[in-house]
């Protein structure tokens, strides 16, 4: 159990904060016609240079390495032993197959052949095991905490059984345990004996079995990759990437709109701005930015399920993705990402439905007062609500006051409260509060329980839920055997969450990353890996 609470760690972070823009720009529609006509004609080719950007950063090491943009520019180098696909589904890197135990509790891979690191040694399983034991803090003199360390807690033992076969034991069965062996793989002969210092060193060596190597670094201004001609996969068309150091996300868009970079992530959701320029392509994807309101279980009429139910009803969810995040997000009915294996489209029932709403306030014994719109029982209870969230963001400002909107047409009565991020959290922390609008950037590795278990009560888990149910589906999902057996669970479990409503789920936000024409292909960007796929693309030289 330890353990596990443990893993939780991973799952906890931060409320999101964006902002908006807008601009436009006429475009002659013969010229636009003329450029589609060229597209058509473009064919692969080998060479060319792709500018990017990465904002500042403290380390190279990719197993301590905590900036985004780097991560991003890491999974050109390096690779892990399985990867994420744009569906957040587990597909092989420099483990061609592997056999998990009918209990769950082991998994054999088999490396790939014919991988070399980009020093021309081979990748052994000697590598892996290094790895391991290196995230894991078992290798003498190594010094910081790696990124991967909780992840890897459930790891009990890994050991080659036969040449170019590794078994991985866990402590117990285990739901993740493929989704957590997608850690970057490092090299085990560069830092060997009094070489372990290089791990935390500014000379780093980034050495890696990715499509791109390190070719240049010019401290803390520029990178310079050239594409790996000994890649076991698919060798790149585009033969150099040079990487621009640039202060944050503010200043990347900045080198992009200058022209001075050909790709770059919006930080604002008004991207339809860039769309209108047909010299640049947006490509949007589904981010792991999950928006919800919680609802405190300490007031006793939020623990009504009919209430629940109304509020959920009672919100146009669609409507609210159009008017204020202009369209750019995905409805769901629980934190489950929504192109996942995991998701079961069957567990979404909450759509708009005013008439249900009142229907069940009706239910549950509130009137409507027509003089002041607002329900009451016969004990004197009166549906009125406080809802929280944070200031200085303009798109929750906007959504609170839609939800008040909303939420008072059917006699619900919201007072917004827009707070402080100091303030904000420390009335969480203390539960005063009826509803708050947050949000949760989801990890990688699915696990709910830091939001429901009754374990995290006093934690995470602030709305103060506790359910003996949801915490055995909860511990059946972490420990499901195999994909067929998690399905399952995380089916049952959305079932659950959906009955139950701990939390109105709003919807996932939707992310983009905007690309120069002149760099072609098949662009499948995804939270985890924005260039996924770059082997496929190509420069437009002509």
């Amino acid at each position: 159990m330890k353990k596990r609470r443990q893993l939780v760690v991973i799952f906890l972070i931060i409320l999101s904060i964006f902002l908006t823009a807008c601009s436009t720009e006429e475009v002659d529609p013969i010229e636009e016609e003329e450029t589609k006509e060229n597209i058509e004609n473009y064919e692969p080719a080998d060479g060319g240079t792709l500018n990017l950007s990465v904002t500042r950063f403290n380390t190279f090491n990719p197993l301590f390495n905590n900036n985004y943009s780097l991560f991003q520019l890491h999974h050109l180098i390096y690779e892990g032993l399985v990867t994420f696909d744009p569906n957040m589904d587990i597909k092989p890197k420099l483990a061609i197959d592997w056999t998990i135990a009918q209990d769950g509790q082991s998994i054999q891979f088999t490396l790939r052949d014919g991988v070399t690191w980009h020093d021309g040694k081979p990748l052994t399983a000697e590598d892996v095991i290094f790895t391991v034991n290196l995230i894991k803090g078992n290798i003498r003199n190594a010094k910081g905490t790696s990124i991967f360390r909780t992840s890897l807690q459930q790891i009990s033992d890994i050991r080659e059984i036969k040449d170019g076969v590794i078994n991985v034991t866990f402590s117990s069965p285990f739901s993740n345990a493929l989704e957590v062996m997608t850690f970057p793989i490092l090299p085990k002969h560069l830092f060997e004996g009094n070489n372990i210092e290089k791990l935390n060193s500014p000379n780093f060596p980034m050495v890696g079995t990715g499509p791109y190597q390190l070719d240049q670094y010019e401290t803390m201004r520029k990178i310079k990759l050239t594409k790996n001609k000994n890649y076991w996969g698919q060798v790149p068309y585009i033969q150099d990437i040079e990487v621009t150091i640039v202060p944050d996300l503010e200043a990347q868009l900045s080198v992009f709109e200058n022209g001075d970079i050909d790709v770059a992530q919006p930080i604002s959701i008004d991207w339809a701005k860039y769309m209108e320029n047909r010299n640049v392509k947006v490509y949007e994807y589904v981010s792991n930015n999950y928006e919800f309101l919680g609802l405190n279980f300490r007031n006793s009429i939020l623990r009504d399920k009919n209430i629940r139910k109304a509020i959920a009803y009672g919100i146009d969810r669609h409507k609210l993705i159009n008017n204020i995040y202009l369209g750019h997000g995905t409805v769901v009915d629980g934190p489950i990402y929504p192109l996942s294996l995991l998701y079961d489209e069957g567990s979404l029932q909450y759509g708009y439905n005013r008439d249900q709403a009142e229907a069940l306030l009706q239910e549950s014994g509130y009137e409507l007062d027509r003089e002041n719109n607002t329900r009451s029982n016969g004990n004197g209870d009166t549906l009125n609500f406080t809802l929280i969230s944070n200031k200085n963001n303009v798109l929750r400002e906007k959504t609170v006051f839609f939800i008040e909107d909303e939420l008072e047409a059917i006699g619900i009565k919201i007072d917004v409260e827009l707070l402080d991020w100091e303030e904000l959290n420390e009335r969480i922390a203390r539960g005063n509060f009826d509803i708050v609008l947050g949000g949760w950037e989801l990890a990688y590795l699915p696990d709910l329980s830091f939001a429901f278990h009754s374990r995290q009560l006093g934690g995470s888990n602030f709305i103060a839920y506790n359910n003996e149910e949801m915490d055995e589906l909860l511990e059946e999902a972490f420990s499901a055997a195999g994909l067929t057996a998690k399905q399952q669970a995380y089916s049952q479990l959305q079932i659950h969450i959906a009955e139950e409503l701990p939390y109105v789920s709003l919807f996932f936000k939707n992310g983009a990353i905007v690309v120069r024409d002149k760099v072609k292909g098949e662009f499948k960007p995804s939270h985890y890996n924005l260039f996924y796929g770059i082997e496929e693309w190509y420069i437009n030289t002509k």
